[in-house]
């Protein structure tokens, strides 16, 4: 098993860290490190935003990729990223993200 650090943007919101923690536990994933950091808002919406950081061990890099898939399915995600080997750069990013 390795571990990984998954990153995600979500939109403050009631309910949105218990709805990524549900989606991390459903399929039986456990999260070794967990860290909530607000993030500010936007200049162009009323959004506020947070970074939840996960730490997970998956057995192969097919789980990362389902696991982070799911999440980016959630509403308030703005994205979600592997960033164990380092962050991605702005623009990869910016294609990623809704907003």
């Amino acid at each position: 098993m390795e571990s990984r650090i998954i990153q995600t943007r979500v939109v403050n919101r009631p309910g949105v860290l218990n709805r990524i923690t549900q989606t991390v536990l459903k399929p039986g994933y456990n999260i070794d490190t967990l860290t909530l950091q607000y993030a500010g808002g936007s200049a162009d919406s009323s959004a506020e935003f947070s970074i939840i950081t996960l730490g997970i061990k998956f057995a192969d890099q097919a789980a990362v990729e389902l696991l982070m898939n799911q999440l980016e399915k959630q509403i308030d995600v703005i994205y979600a990223v592997d960033i164990t080997d380092g962050l991605p750069n702005d623009q990869e990013r910016e294609d990623q993200s809704i907003y």
